[in-house]
């Protein structure tokens, strides 16, 4: 007989469970008084039950929960939650069973944004174009902010900010008042 394939939780789940481990089914009912007849109309609605590993009450085993697929003529571990659906990222598997039924899920697992290509889409022909524009722009120079300004500018640009500084030290000087005679 093997094994079934089972999981420990890393983190809360909500999951659709055939039942706790104490026996308890996971419902919602919703009752409804009818106006016509006066009778109570009572639905109940199976739901995900939220099973949280660091919540000493959901625990099946010692400071942990271990959930199961139920799969014909394997054996099931008698604490072992049933569950229904698709194992997540966020559930270890504790066996080879598990092993492969994740393994093969991993590619829906992938963040979309990893599969992005990192050039923004562009093939080989694009990039040589915008490089090819990029030059065009900034006359060849490799970082346009940091392009050599040439020499004479900068020394008359200097002049005139020393000139400037002066103005504006002259003109912050306090004046002396005017003597009453």
């Amino acid at each position: 007989m093997t094994e079934a394939p089972r999981w420990r939780l890393i983190n809360a789940h909500y999951l659709n469970i055939k039942a706790l481990a104490d026996g308890t089914q996971i419902e919602w009912e919703h009752k409804e008084t009818a106006r016509e007849s006066g009778r109570t109309v009572r639905k109940v609605f199976k739901v995900p039950a939220l099973l949280d590993p660091n919540e000493p009450n959901d625990q099946n085993y010692p400071g942990e929960i271990v959930v199961a697929h139920e799969v014909e003529g394997a054996r099931n571990e008698r604490n072992d939650i049933i569950f229904y659906g698709e194992p997540t990222p966020e559930m270890e598997p504790l066996n080879d069973e598990a092993t492969a039924l994740s393994d093969s899920l991993r590619q829906k697992w992938e963040h979309p944004i990893n599969s992005l290509p990192a050039n923004g889409g562009m093939n080989d022909r694009e990039m040589a174009f915008m490089k090819q524009m990029m030059e065009s722009f900034t006359g060849g120079a490799a970082n346009p902010a940091n392009a050599a300004v040439p020499k004479a500018q900068y020394d008359e640009l200097k002049d005139r900010l020393t000139k400037l500084e002066a103005m504006l030290a002259d003109k912050a000087k306090p004046e002396a008042p005017a003597r009453r005679v």
